[in-house]
């Protein structure tokens, strides 16, 4: 029988009241039951450091569960938000720790079989699966770790100055604290990445390695932090690419946020060592929190 409609209305409140407390007690008494313990994450580090080989990484579901961190996180991690796509070719196996919740968040290559699922455990309320991935590449020389080799210089028309003060991971250019060529960790796109900060100045910034071995490719990435690439009409910056003073390729990063993969064939320019010069520059210097990071590869 239905009520009639002043009645109805008066239990709206009722209802209303009753909703918000169930809601509450799962919340307050369920979902509690429901989340990982500390016991559960020391048999998932319990079950990863007694497997964890060279060329091994962690990866969690979701990506900003980072309690494992306080379990596991002087190990090898993979901290990105959308992980089918991530260039996961410098590792040979994943282990993956999923929450409640978000045991099926993968998907592409973890579906398809192009990562190759060897193992599902349960522990507790967390599960752990391991991914045996494709062949794993070979990095021959990475230039953010030897970036302090590096030359560093500030080209004009008629001279050349040298960022020569070495200072916390980084090639002091000048005076002001942006004008520096040094290993950072900054969010492109919607990640953290390990890159070299080169904000372009108003000279070309150039950056000289020498003795890098041959390989068959040159893998560079490029980015604007996440404040430079909102900033309205940003100028492009141009990272030119120089093998033994010769220009091999040139990116052009537009005002866009993200992490932009670039390869260069190097197999046709033999076993080295070589010279690699990567040229910073732009029309304008302004909010380019510029950065990039590369690697030989065989």
């Amino acid at each position: 029988m239905l009520l009639p409609s002043q009645q109805a209305q008066r239990l709206w409140p009722l209802a209303l009241l009753l909703g918000i407390s169930l809601y509450s007690l799962f919340f307050w008494l369920i979902d509690p039951a429901l989340s990982p313990i500390p016991a559960d994450y020391k048999q998932v580090e319990k079950t990863i450091r007694s497997e964890f080989k060279d060329g091994d990484a962690i990866a969690t579901r979701p990506w900003w569960a980072a309690r494992a961190r306080e379990y596991v996180g002087d190990l090898s991690f993979v901290q990105v938000r959308d992980l089918a796509a991530e260039d996961l070719s410098l590792y040979s196996r994943l282990w993956v720790i999923s929450l409640p919740g978000h045991h099926n968040d993968l998907s592409g290559p973890f579906l398809d079989e192009t990562y190759q699922l060897e193992k599902e455990q349960q522990h507790g309320s967390l599960v752990l699966k391991s991914y045996r991935l494709p062949d794993r590449a070979e990095v021959l020389y990475d230039f953010r770790k030897e970036l302090k080799s590096a030359q560093v210089l500030m080209r004009s028309k008629n001279s050349a100055k040298q960022c020569a003060r070495w200072i916390d991971n980084r090639w002091v250019c000048s005076r002001h604290d942006w004008n520096y060529v040094g290993r950072m960790i900054v969010e492109l796109g919607d990640d953290p990445r390990e890159v070299i900060w080169a904000h372009p100045a108003d000279d070309p910034i150039e950056i000289i390695y020498r003795q890098v071995p041959g390989g068959k490719t040159l893998l560079v990435h490029t980015g604007f932090t996440p404040p430079a690439a909102r900033t309205p009409d940003g100028a492009d910056v141009t990272l030119q690419v120089l093998l033994n003073g010769r220009e091999i390729g040139k990116i052009v990063q537009q005002n866009q946020s993200g992490y932009f993969a670039r390869r260069f064939d190097l197999s046709s320019y033999g076993p080295g060592p070589h010279e690699v010069t990567f040229v910073v520059k732009a029309k304008n210097g302004g909010m380019r929190h510029f950065c990039f990071d590369g690697q030989v590869r065989g």
